[in-house]
């Protein structure tokens, strides 16, 4: 039958007007990565966790073993493997030396060995394989498992992508990412079924102590979505978007610019960091879009999740749970399930959800009703806030539970403290109970309390020709806190930090203001259980805060830090008027921190920072570096409170996911950097490394030097590297 030339026509057109991405085949099997491909449908669709691949780190087409290992992630377990493995690579490796050599095959082994690497092998070429041996567990289980999963969002996904003109099978890249966990949580901070990195996630989503959009697989699905397309309009196709996801779309110009097309960087780029998981990321996408789309034939019958259809409605006002659970008449499990981007302060009562929070609810006709009626008096018209307070020498837990009229024991499980309620001067202590506009034990005069600092004095003005740089010469009892009221809408007093409390503490245990930048040394973090406190005895909550100190510690002490407090340096160290009229201040800065943090934080620009302290675009902050910081539109209350936000999301985050089982020691060797240790060779953390390192420069390593690394454990299986 022939074809009508005007449908013809309209078909042409029709393709003329796809997106780009979809008019042909958009994923390519280059040759170059064919062998890459089919090894890692091995690793998804053949090996268990109970199984691995001892392999050529180069050419996936080369396979020394496959190791039968044990599928537990407790330490014991983790050791044992590491002592397989390692010899394993050792016995490999020593073949491949003895035959680089010259020598001849000694048995059949040796035999199969050198053939891996054709008729006659360079010498060169057998010496490079030596040290390139890596271990791939299998991962087939946690694969059906994220199919099965998969089924709850895959097609809201598609549709998603669809949206944004983007190829639909972009939906299949979450099994390379997190296997479709919606929980997933990384070592290094990424979070979600997309494994978005804070830094990238706050261009296209919310994420603060209350929201965390990444963890959302619908808003982080149009933000991927945004992302890729986005890499594919810089970049020109999608092998180079879709490395890009995991190396970075400036990574990959860099190579585009450098070789040209993908299959010549596949085979010849060495750039910074584009190490094995970049080189593998497309080779890997392919392998798990064509497993996923074929899970029966590698699986067999598979019952995936229903899809998890939903309804929103935006809020008008802050809402407390447990009135929107009551009005609805669901329960907690279910909201928890179809809202997963909000944070567990908001499950644990601790903050309302947000004002403006599209909230989403099963699709039935009596919730769908029931959340469009909400009544207007169920609303709040603020939000809680987030009350600490930092340890001072001679402070006890008891005294500070008294002094902001909580009960002891909910100061004692809000920051995870001992059974002696030990306390270090230093900690950032959360002060539970708190509820905007009173309440027994809350409301504004509680977190008014939550200060406990010297009396509030504001700065003599400073004198034209004084600097902020000279400013740290003024007496401690003059750099103290502000009344004034604050801008963004908040009223004045209203956080933590603004006026002091009845009693007067033991003045603060801070270095001398006056130390110029290159004497300071990094926050100690709070010990607990340290011998000195356990020889104690008594009542804990009478045991006065301890100063930490920076000798060297017992593994057994450090493993004792508390991971539910905050350490650092929170609060602004100092506040004075300039002869302008303008109101500053001074802070330390903090791991992780960034200039853009603190322009969210103060309501300004970025640009205006740098003015501030006099830096040129491009230059790096260090920490414990002292910056002045303007506080004219936002409350110093409110941009400490937002600070200690941020720190505290992070690491209860990490500790949701992780647990620090074991110390290892590391010595420091020449051209070490604490960013490169931590980003390449740890995969941990800075701020984890610097919690678990006090008193240690980390921004001045000597060779010879130690470094008490934490190794980890998951909590939840599927956050655990392969």
């Amino acid at each position: 039958m022939k074809t009508h030339p005007c449908k013809l026509l309209l078909a042409f057109l029709l393709l003329l007007g796809a997106p780009t991405g979809l008019r042909a085949e958009p994923f390519p099997l280059y040759s170059e990565i064919r062998s890459n491909v089919e090894f890692w449908q091995e690793i998804y669709g053949r090996y268990y966790s109970s199984q691995g691949l001892l392999h050529d780190r180069l050419d996936l087409a080369v396979v020394y073993a496959v190791l039968e290992v044990e599928n537990s992630w407790d330490n014991p377990a983790r050791q044992r493997n590491r002592r397989l493995i390692d010899a394993a690579q050792e016995k490999y490796r020593a073949i491949l030396l003895h035959l680089a050599a010259g020598g001849s095959p000694r048995n059949a082994e040796e035999q199969r060995v050198r053939e891996l690497f054709g008729a006659a092998p360079a010498p060169d070429r057998l010496r490079r394989a030596a040290e390139n041996i890596r271990f791939q567990r299998g991962l087939k289980d946690r694969f059906q498992e994220g199919v099965i999963r998969s089924g709850a969002y895959l097609e809201q996904i598609k549709e998603i992508l669809r949206y944004y003109g983007v190829p639909e099978d972009l939906a299949y890249l979450p099994h390379v990412e997190s296997s479709f966990n919606y929980e997933a949580y990384s070592r290094v901070g990424a979070a979600g079924i997309w494994q978005f990195m804070p830094a990238t996630g706050r261009q296209y989503l919310t994420i603060d102590y209350v929201l965390d959009e990444r963890r959302d697989p619908i808003r982080a699905s149009h933000a991927a979505a945004r992302l890729l397309r986005e890499n594919h309009q810089r970049l020109g196709d999608w092998p180079l978007a879709i490395t890009a996801y995991n190396h970075g779309a400036s990574g990959m110009d860099r190579a585009r610019s450098r070789h040209g097309s993908y299959p010549v960087i596949f085979r010849e780029y060495d750039g910074p960091r584009f190490g094995f998981a970049s080189r593998n990321f497309y080779p890997e996408f392919l392998a798990a879009r064509q497993v996923a789309k074929n899970a029966e034939r590698y699986f067999g019958p598979l019952q995936r999740e229903a899809q998890r259809r939903s309804h929103e409605i935006e809020l008008p006002g802050y809402l407390p749970l447990p009135e929107l659970l009551r009005h609805l008449r669901l329960d907690l499990a279910t909201l928890r399930r179809y809202n997963p981007g909000l944070r567990e302060p908001v499950f644990a009562g601790e903050k309302y959800l947000p004002k403006g929070y599209r909230l989403r609810v099963p699709d039935s006709p009596t919730t769908v009703r029931l959340a469009g009626t909400l009544p207007v008096g169920i609303f709040a018209a603020e939000q809680k806030r987030s009350a600490f307070y930092t340890v001072q020498r001679g402070d006890t837990a008891g005294l500070i539970a008294r002094r902001h009229r909580v009960g002891l024991s909910d100061l004692i499980a809000a920051n995870q403290l001992d059974r002696r309620a030990t306390i270090f001067a230093g900690q950032n202590l959360r002060i539970p109970g708190v509820e905007p506009g009173g309440g027994p034990g809350g409301g504004e005069e509680m977190i008014i309390l939550a200060a406990a600092e010297e009396a509030p004095q504001m700065a003599p003005q400073m004198p034209p020709q004084m600097t902020p740089q000279m400013a740290p010469q003024m007496p401690l009892e003059m750099a103290d806190q502000s009344t004034s009221g604050g801008a963004g809408g908040r009223p004045p007093a209203m956080l933590a930090g603004s006026l002091p409390a009845p009693e007067r503490v033991a003045a603060p245990t801070v270095a001398a203001v006056a130390a110029p930048d290159n004497d300071l040394r990094p926050s100690e973090p709070a010990l607990l259980g340290t011998r000195m406190a356990l020889a104690l005895s008594g009542d804990g909550s009478r045991l006065p805060a301890k100063v930490p100190f920076a000798g060297a510690l017992a593994p057994e002490q450090l493993l004792a830090i508390n991971p539910g407090v905050v350490s650092g340096h929170i609060r602004v160290e100092q506040v004075w008027r300039e002869p302008d009229g303008r109101r500053l201040g001074t802070i330390r800065v903090e791991v992780e921190e960034t200039l853009g943090h603190y322009a969210d934080w103060l309501g300004v620009r970025a640009q205006e920072l740098r003015q501030l302290n006099g830096f040129v675009f491009g230059r790096s902050i260090r920490l414990d570096q002292r910056l002045t910081i303007p506080l004219d539109r936002v409350d110093q209350a409110v941009f400490e409170e937002l600070r200690y936000e941020f720190h505290k999301a992070m690491e209860e985050d990490f500790f949701t996911a992780f647990r620090v089982e074991v110390l290892q020691e590391y010595q420091v060797r020449r051209g070490d950097n604490i960013w490169l240790l931590s980003r390449d060779r740890f995969e941990l953390p800075l701020w984890l490394i610097r919690k678990y390192n006090p008193g240690l420069e980390l921004e001045n390593l000597q060779p010879g030097q130690k470094i008490m690394v934490p190794q980890l454990a998951g909590r939840d299986r599927v956050t655990e590297e392969s």
